[in-house]
């Protein structure tokens, strides 16, 4: 041990006979630990949630989406199903059949423009004839006054001929499910069978996109490599996070302006420290001329002090880290 740590830590133990200065030394210790333990404790809970955040949104988006690079339609579904099959980790293929039209109630006496595309929906019946199922998100049904059992017909906005002229393609569809929307989700209006989406759509074979669920959401970089490898030509691959760029940046923007404004705690307990060494300076000029004329040079007399506010930021840091994780766990 150097005499600069002996002297420093002296100073500190005899700082306790002048309340003053022991005063200080604890509120600056005190400020120290509540500003480590305030960051500790906030990043951990913004963490927790980010992370719930993450999981969901892997967990409600495709992991792997293949679009083309231009046109609405893919070259080769046929070559894109294969590629993605053929990819490690892959566990689901579905194509992607979407348009956009108008969602009325049966009279047609309420009109609104709807989204819709193919999706799993489960079946429903009616008395007499069946028609296709449908799953409306909840914006849709409150601006239809429509429920489950509810009939609705969804015009395309693709036209066929008839003897008075040219009509938009309908159907009628029975509302299996209206379905609750979470933030983190961009689901279409209107949910229906595929093959009710190939025909509002007039797309008999093939699809606009394919969509890939994989084992572990994590890989999804490697896979969208791999399956890129296997589509030469005018295909796009993009991974769910790709899909959520703009609310990965917000995440990461978050946990960067919390820990910039929990660290100005941190700052102002440290000017604390600085302030306690200062009047603490003050108090031992009669010790420093005896050290200088024992031989001691200046810059070891600075050290002494620089040791002392260390110890004592030391000594804040390990409490508030324990408080910390103490309460984080």
């Amino acid at each position: 041990m150097t005499y600069e740590v002996g002297v420093a830590l002296r100073y500190l133990a005899t700082s306790r006979k002048r309340a003053h200065v022991a005063l200080i030394s604890t509120i600056s210790i005190a400020g120290l630990a509540v500003g480590v333990a305030a960051l500790i404790i906030s990043l951990a809970l913004l963490s927790g949630f980010q992370d719930r955040i993450r999981a969901q949104m892997a967990s409600r988006t495709p992991h792997l989406v293949v679009k083309p690079a231009k046109g609405d339609r893919l070259a080769d579904a046929e070559l894109v199903r294969r590629a993605l099959s053929s990819t490690p980790g892959v566990v689901s293929v579905d194509p992607v059949i979407e348009g956009r039209g108008w969602l009325t109630d049966a009279s047609g006496r309420t009109f609104t423009p709807a989204r819709y595309r193919n999706a799993t929906v489960g079946a429903a019946r009616l008395e007499g004839d069946s028609l296709p199922p449908a799953r409306l998100s909840t914006a849709a049904a409150a601006r239809l006054g429509a429920r489950p059992g509810s009939v609705v017909r969804l015009l395309s906005s693709r036209t066929r001929l008839s003897p008075v002229g040219p009509i938009p393609v309908a159907v009628l569809l029975e509302v299996a499910q209206v379905r609750q929307i979470s933030a983190l989700e961009k689901p279409p209006d209107v949910e229906v069978p595929e093959e009710t989406a190939r025909l509002l759509a007039g797309i008999a074979d093939g699809a606009q996109a394919f969509e890939a669920k994989i084992a572990r959401p994590d890989d999804a970089d490697a896979a969208a490599a791999a399956a890129a490898a296997k589509l030469p030509g005018p295909y796009r691959v993009a991974t769910w996070r790709e899909l959520n760029a703009p609310l990965s940046f917000a995440l990461r923007l978050e946990k960067s302006v919390i820990f910039a404004t929990v660290a100005l705690v941190i700052l102002v307990a440290a000017l604390n420290v600085v302030s306690n060494i200062a009047l603490l300076v003050v108090e031992k000029k009669r010790d420093l001329g005896v050290l200088l004329s024992l031989g001691a040079e200046p810059r070891s007399l600075g050290r002494i002090y620089l040791t002392l506010g260390g110890i004592i930021g030391a000594i804040g840091t390990a409490l508030g880290v324990i408080i910390g994780v103490g309460s984080s766990s």
